[in-house]
């Protein structure tokens, strides 16, 4: 359901259009599951539905550029999965702009890697978008209370997206819509040379590999220009007219090498990224939580290895959350939230090392900490993509941005605790005048006693307690 959900919303992004989402899954044994998933997005073209759909590691998603995914692989192991436990082909009903409706029924060849094809009809759909139906095996009482979890989330992270959820006919839920603004597109960009790896580097080989050296760094990556070019072949020892394809397996190793280490490019391009933003980041928070404070911080673009990254948070209290001596943690990476394996995540780590004590977190206060990461790159610990591994930039990077929450929040806890002792003073203050007033009154012979609000008011700056 993840990978369908996170494909539709990739979906609706590239054609810049607000999501609506369907998920229906309905029980057909108590050990199997049907998963339906509908979208608005821009439709998959006939011609690739099958390869799409049927052939593993098969993806357009290889620009530098912030997305969900990456290459294609979740959804086609998805339906692997039901087709190894349920012997049942999945079900692709898709609308571009230039057709009316096109259902495919498909298999995946395990030992070829590609798609069989078990029927293919024309079938008119109401509108652009894709509809995709696997069916599973899978335990869906036990997991249910994850997939309500995940697609709540799916709203903070992505405040445009409006979720609906059927369960068995007996659960229907609206979520998300919390925002009508639609994210500015993300623009591709080349790959930064400091992210270079040789698989990169082959790839790029074999588009331009024509080019000399010095045509081949200019037009393969970015921040490279002409005097750039120059320095860095100058610094390689490297004749700029030798054609790239001419260079031995240990020259391109070498290459590879110093393109990540030379210090003389630029910081990499940030306009391939799309945070959340202070402003949707809040106002869902707060739609999705009963929040009583919430605050946001962002320490803007920085990069690791030369993949340009983004961290921002919003830290809010309120009695939606666990009280804990330090605030719990929701994960976010690329505008997806993170369920699992949190004991593993640096991210983790970095939030436990922290003294919250000083900040003025105690046992008792309901604390939470949203915590996303964009970047072109995600350093995903396992395959399992639910844990981030250890990188010194982006450990760094969050931990001085906990640590600004944290004084945040440390205000805050302060002036509350400023405000009830003042309010406690004011009351005692108000009883007081109150009472000296009926007594000047009565002695001074007077029927009617003087308000005093008014000093208390003067005295306090605040309103009066009744």
């Amino acid at each position: 359901m993840r990978e369908l959900v996170e494909n539709s919303l990739d979906s609706c992004d590239d054609v810049q259009i607000l999501p609506t989402i369907e998920i229906e899954i309905q029980s057909v044994k108590t050990d199997i599951v049907t998963i339906k998933v509908s979208d608005n997005g821009s439709g998959v073209p006939p011609d690739q539905v099958p390869q799409a759909f049927g052939r593993v590691l098969y993806g357009s998603k290889y620009a530098q550029q912030q997305k969900r995914g990456t290459f294609g692989l979740g959804v086609t192991m998805a339906i692997l999965y039901g087709q190894i436990s349920t012997d049942s082909p999945v079900i692709i009903h898709t609308r571009t702009e230039n057709s009316t409706g096109l259902l495919h029924r498909l298999l995946v060849d395990v030992e070829k890697n590609r798609p069989i094809i078990e029927s293919r009809e024309e079938l008119q759909r109401p509108s652009v978008g894709t509809t995709v139906i696997i069916q599973l095996k899978g335990d869906l009482k036990r997991s249910q209370e994850r997939i309500i979890e995940y697609l709540r989330l799916s709203t903070v992270s992505t405040p445009h997206a409006t979720l609906t959820i059927k369960i068995d006919d007996e659960m229907h839920e609206n979520l998300g819509g919390w925002s009508k603004i639609i994210p500015k597109p993300i623009r591709p960009s080349k790959p930064h040379p400091r992210s270079v790896d040789m698989e990169v580097l082959r790839r790029l080989i074999s588009k331009y590999g024509k080019k000399n050296l010095d045509e081949f760094l200019r037009i393969s990556f970015q921040k490279i220009g002409v005097r750039t070019s120059t320095r860095f072949l100058q610094f390689m020892n490297l004749n700029p007219n030798q054609p790239i394809s001419e260079l031995t397996r240990d020259e391109l190793s070498h290459l590879a090498q110093a393109l990540r280490k030379y210090d003389g490019f630029e910081r990499p391009d940030s306009k391939c990224l799309s945070p959340i933003g202070k402003d949707d980041f809040l106002k869902a928070t707060t739609s999705v939580f009963n929040t009583k404070t919430a605050e946001y911080a962002n320490r803007g673009v920085s990069e690791w290895q030369g993949n340009p990254f983004i961290i921002e948070a919003v830290l809010a209290t309120g009695d939606d959350f666990p009280r804990s001596d330090i605030p719990t943690l929701y994960r976010f990476v690329n505008r997806v939230p993170l369920l699992y394996d949190s004991s593993d995540d640096i991210l983790t780590r970095v939030l436990k090392r922290i003294n919250w004590s000083r900040y003025g977190v105690r046992s008792s206060e309901p604390v939470a900490l949203f915590l996303h990461l964009c970047s072109t790159k995600i350093p995903f610990k396992a395959a399992g993509k639910q844990s981030l591994a250890s990188i010194p930039e982006i450990e760094q990077e969050a931990n001085h941005l906990l640590k600004e929450l944290g004084r945040k929040l440390g205000k805050i806890t302060a002036r509350s605790i400023r405000n009830v002792r003042e309010s406690k003073k004011m009351r005692e203050f108000s009883k007081s005048f109150r009472q000296i007033a009926r007594f000047s009154t009565s002695l001074a012979g007077y029927d009617d006693v003087p308000p005093t609000d008014g000093l208390v008011k003067r005295l306090f700056e605040v309103e009066p307690d009744e």
